[in-house]
């Protein structure tokens, strides 16, 4: 008998191509533990995201609308959204977390939000009972060639934790966040949304990871993500929820930098495929058949309907 509501985790990455996992065709980079997820659960051969930017996907996604019917096509002439502008996700807008809270479920995100810095536009605003993380991209900051954006903010709920956070760690610290989440709602129904700001470029991976790989900081990256979603699947049977859990694995947009986007055309900012179609893997122990293969043309903007 299925579970009437049952938890998800919903893990986005920032820039992943289609080819950057192993159960997608790299021969580069190791990735066991999706690997597994994708061998005991469902691959999507053929899922898209609604536009090859961060606000505009992730907006859409959020939604399950196309970007433009949100206004979300251009942000004042530019692709993204940036720190300080005026603009964002309509409060007004039905989002996948209010939703769900509906239902009687806990929300948290964890991540990059990147759909508005402004107050009436932050997470907490959309259905979301706490927020941790990076309002948006983690190249948005005072990093060197970028004097002219203000220091990048770490976010709790709606007020600035700490500025120009130390991004080695800043994924660690992420985790953490989920596990205390998991562990504060594994008697109730919960929705933890948990967006990786890797492999966006600058990416800052800790020394563990970049002496595992012949593959640099990319290659380094790429074993985080896989390790992330290891330790939350380490603890979610450890919390005895393993088999009341949908997990959801995929990425805003194709690759741009470094990645690889396998036989597709394109890359991110392009409207190719590479662009815009990229991996997706969805587990769920005991509920979806291992070995299952979808060949259906899917997208984002389906999570919420």
């Amino acid at each position: 008998m299925l579970p009437s509501k049952p938890n998800v985790i919903l893990i986005v990455c920032d820039d992943l191509g289609y080819g950057d996992l192993g159960c997608y065709g790299s021969k580069v980079h190791k990735t066991p533990v999706l690997d597994r997820m994708a061998r005991e659960g469902v691959r999507f051969t053929n899922f898209y995201m609604p536009a090859p930017f961060c606000s505009p996907s992730r907006g859409a996604m959020m939604t399950g609308c196309y970007p433009k019917r949100i206004g979300f096509s251009s942000f004042d002439g530019l692709p993204v959204l940036f720190p300080g502008q005026g603009l964002g996700l309509n409060p007004k807008e039905h989002t996948l977390p209010e939703a769900l809270k509906l239902e009687g479920y806990a929300t948290m995100h964890v991540g990059k939000w990147h759909c508005g810095d402004q107050p009436e536009f932050l997470p907490t605003n959309h259905g979301f009972d706490h927020y941790y993380g990076l309002p948006y991209s983690n190249d948005m900051g005072t990093q060197i060639g970028r004097e002219m954006f203000p220091p990048l903010p770490l976010m709790l709920d709606d007020e600035v934790l700490q500025e120009q956070p130390d991004q080695t760690s800043l994924t660690e610290r992420y985790v953490e966040q989920s596990i205390r989440f998991i562990r504060q709602n594994k008697h109730q129904p919960f929705f933890l949304y948990f967006a990786h700001m890797y492999v966006h470029l600058p990416l800052y991976v800790p020394n563990r990871f970049l002496k595992e790989t012949q593959y640099g900081p990319y290659g380094a990256a790429v074993a985080y993500i896989d390790w992330v979603a290891g330790v939350l699947l380490d603890e979610l049977k450890k919390q005895g929820i393993d088999k009341n859990t949908l997990l959801i694995f995929t990425s805003d947009n194709g690759s741009k930098n470094n990645g690889s986007n396998g036989p597709l055309r394109g890359t991110k900012t392009t409207t190719w495929e590479g662009g815009m179609r990229v991996p997706c893997i969805m587990y769920w122990p005991g509920v979806i058949p291992s070995g299952t293969v979808c060949h259906e043309i899917s997208t984002s903007m389906d999570f919420l309907p």
